[in-house]
């Protein structure tokens, strides 16, 4: 089985709206060391959930500031929320002119560890939530986000 991409949503406001600025995210999950999951994953494997956007228009190479990526497991049922990283994850914002080749494309991986659900919790499924959010270079969220609701998860352990 083959990794699926699940498309997201990705939003500008305060009047960047497109051409000016839009972008493009998706997200995906594999497992360490094992399948390309979709739904179901082994509780007692270490997991990643890609991310990969893009910022494009007019405007994206005068943008300047950071990403923060974080991703959300939401317990459907009893179970716990999860956020990974727990400290979201920034990554610097390195704006180019919109004509040069991978120009303002950026991806990341986020890796959960083996047993973060806990195996006492594995008929528990769980929604995934993938988000990118800007920070200004004051570091004060921006008006620009991106969503990937992911597919209900199921864990297992064999």
């Amino acid at each position: 089985m083959s990794s699926e991409h699940f498309p997201g949503r990705f939003e500008t406001s305060g009047g960047l709206a497109s051409p000016h600025l839009s972008g493009e995210v998706y997200a995906w999950i594999t497992e360490v060391g094992g399948e390309d999951p979709v739904t179901i994953i082994r509780a007692d494997q270490d997991f990643k959930v890609h991310l990969k956007w893009n910022l494009k228009g007019r405007l994206a190479e005068f943008v300047c500031g950071k990403w923060c990526v974080s991703i959300f497991l939401e317990s459907i049922g009893p179970g716990p929320e999860i956020k990974f990283p727990q400290n979201s994850l920034e990554l610097d914002l390195v704006p180019c002119p919109e004509d040069e080749p991978g120009a303002n494309e950026y991806s990341v991986w986020i890796r959960v560890p083996a047993y973060t659900i806990r195996p006492e919790d594995c008929s528990t499924p769980y929604k995934l939530v993938t988000t990118v959010t800007y920070l200004t270079p004051k570091h004060n969220p921006g008006p620009m986000a991106g969503f990937v609701e992911g597919p209900i998860i199921q864990f297992y352990v064999p």
